[in-house]
C-alpha cells in the first residue's frame, strides 16, 4: 500500500459522500452503530438511570463498535490491499455529511418555495429533532439554517480532526516501534485514523441517542452529552474559523454574505446557545446572512428558550437562508478537506 493512499483517502471520501450522501439503507455504518447502541442503552438503562449505569453504557458501546471495527478492518486488509483502500474511503465517507445535509435541505427548501408546510414539518425530522407540528415557514427555515450550520462540525469538521490526529499518531508510532515495511506503516496509521474517527462518531452518535435534558435521561444521558461537548470543543472552533473563512471568500464571488458581520456575531453570540459549541457556528451563520436564529423551540412538548444569535436588525430566516447556508457548508467542507490534506502533508515531509 502506497504512502499516496494517505493523502487521497480524505478528498476521495468527501467527494463519494457528497455524491451519495442521500442514499439511505439499513447496513448504513451509523445505523450498524445505532442499533449496537440501542441494545446495550436497554440492557444498561434496566440496570440503572443513573449517571454511572450512563458511563458504563458509553464504555460498553464504544468498546463493542470498535472491535468491530478493527476485526472488520483487519479481516479486509488480510485479504487485499485494494479492498481494504475502499474500505477505509467507505467507511469515512459514511461519517462525513456534506452531501446528505444538501439533499434534506434542498428537500425541504423545495418544498416551502411550493407551499407544502407540511411536507416540511414532517421531513424537518431528518434534520432537527424539535417538535415540528406548529412550525411555520419561517420556523422551519430557523431550523434548518441551525441544523445545517452545527452539522458543518460534528459531519464534517470534528470528523476530519479526529481522523487526521489518529492518522498521524499511527503514522508517528509507527517509526517507534518493529514496523519497517512501508505499507505496514501506512496500514496502520489508516487503521487509527479511522478508529479515532469511528469512537467520534459513536460518542456523538449517543449522544443523539440519550443525551437530553429530560426526566427519561437527565441521569443516564449526562455523560453522553458531556463527552460530546468535549470531543468537538476544539474542532468546532476550528470550523468556526472555516466557516468565517467561506463567507469572506463567498462575498467576495457572490457579493451576497455579510463577511464583517460573520466575524462580529461570532464575537459576540458564539456562546448564545445550550450547548458550549453549537453557538460557534450559528453565530458565524447568523451574522453572514443577516438572521436571528435561536429562540424558542419545543422538545417533546417541553419549552425551550434560547438566547437569540443575531442583532437586533436582523431579520428571521426564509427559505433562500437555508440555499445560502448550504453554500457556506460546501466552500468550509472543500476548505476543511484541503487543510487537513496538507497539514498531514506538511506534517509527514518532517516526520519522514
Amino acid at each position: 500500500m502506497n504512502i499516496i493512499f494517505i493523502f487521497f483517502i480524505a478528498p476521495l471520501a468527501f467527494i463519494v459522500e457528497y455524491l451519495t450522501g442521500y442514499l439511505r439503507y439499513k447496513s448504513h455504518p451509523l445505523n450498524i452503530i445505532g442499533l449496537i447502541a440501542v441494545f446495550l442503552k436497554k440492557k444498561f438503562y434496566k440496570l440503572s438511570t443513573g449517571i454511572i449505569s450512563g458511563i458504563f453504557f458509553n464504555v460498553a458501546t464504544i468498546i463493542s463498535v470498535s472491535i468491530l471495527f478493527l476485526f472488520s478492518g483487519l479481516l479486509i486488509y488480510l485479504l487485499s490491499d485494494v479492498l481494504f483502500y475502499i474500505f477505509c474511503v467507505y467507511i469515512l465517507s459514511s461519517f462525513l455529511s456534506s452531501g446528505g445535509l444538501k439533499h434534506e435541505a434542498l428537500k425541504i427548501y423545495k418544498m416551502l418555495k411550493t407551499d407544502d408546510i407540511n411536507g416540511a414539518r414532517e421531513n424537518l425530522s431528518s434534520l432537527a429533532g424539535r417538535d415540528n407540528k406548529n412550525l411555520n415557514p419561517s420556523e422551519i427555515s430557523r431550523a434548518v439554517v441551525e441544523s445545517v450550520s452545527e452539522n458543518t462540525g460534528d459531519g464534517i469538521g470534528s470528523v476530519m480532526f479526529y481522523f487526521i490526529v489518529g492518522l498521524l499518531m499511527g503514522y508517528t508510532a509507527s517509526f517507534n516501534c518493529s514496523i519497517e515495511i512501508q505499507h505496514e506503516k501506512v496500514a496502520a496509521a489508516i487503521f487509527l485514523g479511522l478508529l479515532s474517527a469511528v469512537i467520534y462518531k459513536t460518542v456523538n452518535l449517543l449522544d443523539s441517542i440519550v443525551g437530553y435534558k429530560n426526566e427519561e435521561y437527565e441521569k443516564f444521558g449526562k455523560f453522553s452529552a458531556r463527552l460530546d461537548d468535549v470531543l468537538n470543543f476544539i474542532p468546532f472552533r476550528i470550523t468556526a474559523l472555516f466557516m468565517i473563512l467561506s463567507t469572506l471568500i463567498l462575498s467576495i464571488t457572490l457579493n451576497k454574505y455579510n463577511a464583517k458581520d460573520a466575524v462580529l456575531s461570532f464575537i459576540k453570540f458564539r456562546k448564545n446557545h445550550p450547548s458550549p459549541n453549537g453557538g460557534q457556528l450559528e453565530s458565524v451563520t447568523a451574522g453572514a446572512l443577516n438572521i436571528k436564529l435561536g429562540g424558542v423551540n419545543y422538545y417533546g412538548g417541553v419549552e425551550s428558550r434560547r438566547p437569540v444569535i443575531g442583532f437586533e436588525n436582523y431579520k428571521n430566516p426564509n427559505a433562500e437562508d437555508i440555499i445560502e447556508t448550504v453554500k457556506i457548508m460546501e466552500l468550509s467542507s472543500v476548505i476543511i478537506a484541503v487543510f487537513y490534506t496538507a497539514v498531514l502533508i506538511i506534517i509527514y515531509n518532517r516526520i519522514a
